[in-house]
């Protein structure tokens, strides 16, 4: 009998994750004539050895075929829809882009667990944009747990008895679901220290972005465009998956078969598990897995009365909107990883060369300490300029409706700052070092600012030190005035207006040197460095503010908002350029300001007048 013994791999199609192999193995060993059976979803592939005599290929294929998998044969094997790919793709960037300018990825894409504010109620959202996920990899599991038994009598055919076993099963992944969620947060609170605070932002930054990343690859397994992905695809060991399948399989309660779902291979939900364990506290773990799978329940609840009516393509395409909306997701979530642990941040962020900014700044300095007054707004953080080795005092107005899910909590991590903002009065307290920019942002890493840290010694209102050791040099520059560039006005992300102004730097200075801003508006003010130089490194300087901004290769934009004219020049003070600000520049008088430009003294101001100087801080 052993010499009958046939084998061979066949190429199957359609399959989305670890759960669909267990199936169509489970299925192929229990088939008549099949000795052995072995499918692998990394390879999209099926070992087979069976009896001709008893099954023959063509009933293996239909075992398959039945199970909605595709059997791939010939050129199908590797066949690829190149157009397929880049459509798809296509819509995956532009929806994502979409949501994420119209603000509508910040809500949907939950960060800090622990924090009370963050609104629950989004989890439940993100339960029920993925449970189009739950349909196509446990559809069959539920309607099976879904329908009543056949041995029912006529007496038990009640609305209850009918509607009972949905109930059960569904019930049973919500225990499940929130038990495994306070475990994971216990986990997260011994790993944060045991302490209230939770995990690290950091840590939970990385955690996110891992749940994010894990995200990415069953979205795009489940469309199956690279193949090769699948090898990346988290899951558990092989051997407790199918345990726990085999588990199932026997189970006929529909209770049993609910709580052992939880424990299953599935992209989404072990995305969220990681989330529950960043959240470093048990009951806010088992909290956000609670409302999760109760955000998969109105598909699933109502998948054993309609699936029937669904035909194959529907639910095929089904399957690709919430792949997509699942890719979607991970990309969201793997952005506000990125600003959240600190990783993306310096990329993201803009420099800004300001003395104050649209958050409505003042700085005085009082007893030694520099207190800075800015008034909080909903869709942005203020920008703000203090000097180095002078304890700051910023004092943030929150008015009554300013804080929001997004923005009550302010995290400035070069200080180890994490503040939670209340309407009133707000005071951080920090010592800067060193000159520079410090990005901040809120706790989910969407609304960003900037702290602009000029030289110590530098005057209150921002100007140069008069004090300075060595006076500055004349450096016998004249700016040109051949050409003029004036800002033009636009709106932000927030849509408040806002103008923007674009010059270039090349080997032969600054083109245009002379630029025009409108007073008391926020300029977005774009520096695109072509220098030969520009990757040896470039300085912009700005001796009025004190400030030294690096100037990458390409563009550079920097933002301030404008009060004072003032000359500027690249860090080996080789090239100048002058900035006028005036009221209107619609009636600004270009003749005028190319003459006082062009008279302006072009000065060679001394190294510490743009260089730092340990720093406690604390928010209350």
């Amino acid at each position: 009998m052993k010499g009958n013994i046939k084998r061979i791999k066949i190429h199957i199609g359609g399959m989305t994750c670890a759960s669909c192999q267990n199936k169509i193995e489970r299925k192929l060993r229990n088939a008549a004539g099949v000795t052995e059976a072995k499918v692998s979803y990394s390879d999209g592939t099926a070992d087979v050895a069976y009896d001709p005599e008893i099954i023959s290929l063509k009933d293996i294929n239909e075992i398959i075929e039945k199970l909605d998998y595709t059997v791939l044969s010939g050129n199908k094997k590797r066949e690829h829809n190149t157009g397929r790919v880049i459509g798809i793709l296509l819509i995956i960037i532009s929806l994502y882009m979409l949501l994420q300018q119209s603000g509508i990825l910040n809500l949907l894409v939950p960060s800090q667990l622990a924090d009370s504010k963050m609104g629950y109620g989004m989890l439940f959202v993100i339960g029920l944009i993925t449970s189009i996920h739950c349909i196509a990899m446990c559809g069959g599991i539920n309607l099976s747990q879904c329908i009543p038994r056949g041995d029912v009598t006529e007496d038990e055919k009640s609305r209850f008895s009918t509607f009972g076993p949905a109930f059960l099963y569904n019930f049973g992944r919500v225990i499940s679901y929130t038990v495994i969620g306070f475990l994971l947060g216990f986990v997260g609170l011994l790993l944060g220290g045991g302490t209230d605070a939770g995990l690290p932002t950091m840590l939970q930054g990385i955690l996110k972005l891992a749940a994010g990343i894990f995200m990415v690859i069953t979205g795009i397994n489940m469309l199956g465009i690279f193949p090769w992905l699948r090898r990346l695809q988290p899951r558990m060991p092989e051997t407790f998956a199918r345990k726990i399948g085999m588990q199932k399989s026997k189970s006929k309660s529909p209770l049993v078969v609910g709580l052992l779902n939880g424990l299953m291979p599935c992209g989404p939900l072990q995305s969220m598990q990681i989330v529950a364990l960043a959240s470093g506290n048990p009951f806010t773990g088992a909290l956000s897995m609670l409302l999760f799978s109760l955000g998969t329940l109105p598909l699933m609840l109502g998948l054993g009365t309609i699936v029937s009516a669904l035909g194959k393509k529907f639910t095929r395409k089904v399957m690709v909107v919430g792949a997509v909306l699942v890719v979607v997701l991970g990309l969201a979530m793997f952005s506000q990883g990125g600003s959240l642990s600190g990783l993306f941040q310096s990329g993201i962020a803009s420099n800004v060369v300001s003395g104050s900014s649209s958050g409505g700044e003042n700085i005085q300095v009082v007893d030694g300490e520099q207190v800075v007054n800015s008034t909080l707004s909903s869709g942005q953080y203020p920008n703000i300029t203090v000097q180095a080795g002078i304890p700051v005092k910023w004092v943030i107005d929150a008015p009554k409706g300013s804080i929001n899910g997004c923005n009550n909590k302010m995290i400035i991590r070069d200080f180890g700052i994490e503040c939670s903002l209340k309407t009133g009065k707000n005071v951080i307290e920090f010592t800067p070092t060193e000159t520079g920019n410090i990005r901040y942002s809120c706790w989910m890493g969407m609304i960003r600012g900037n702290i602009t840290v000029t030289e110590s010694g530098s005057t209150p209102d921002t100007s140069v030190n008069s004090d300075s050791t060595t006076g500055p040099a004349p450096a016998g520059y004249t700016i040109p005035t051949d050409t003029v560039a004036a800002a033009v006005k636009s709106t932000d992300e927030q849509g408040l207006e806002m103008q923007e102004v674009t010059i270039e730097l090349t080997d032969t200075g600054f083109s245009p040197a002379v630029v025009i801003v409108q007073a008391n508006l926020e300029v977005k003010w774009n520096i695109v460095n072509k220098s030969s130089k520009a990757g040896e490194g470039v300085q912009l300087l700005v001796p009025t503010y004190g400030s030294q901004v690096d100037l990458l290769e390409g563009e550079n934009p920097l933002y301030f908002y404008p009060d004072v004219s003032f000359d500027f020049s690249d860090g080996e003070s080789a090239f100048y350029g002058y900035v006028k600000v005036v009221d209107d520049i619609s009636t600004a008088d270009i003749p005028a300001i190319k003459a006082e430009a062009g008279q302006f003294e072009t000065l060679i101001w001394p190294p510490d007048t743009f260089i730092a100087a340990d720093s406690g801080a604390s928010c209350h």
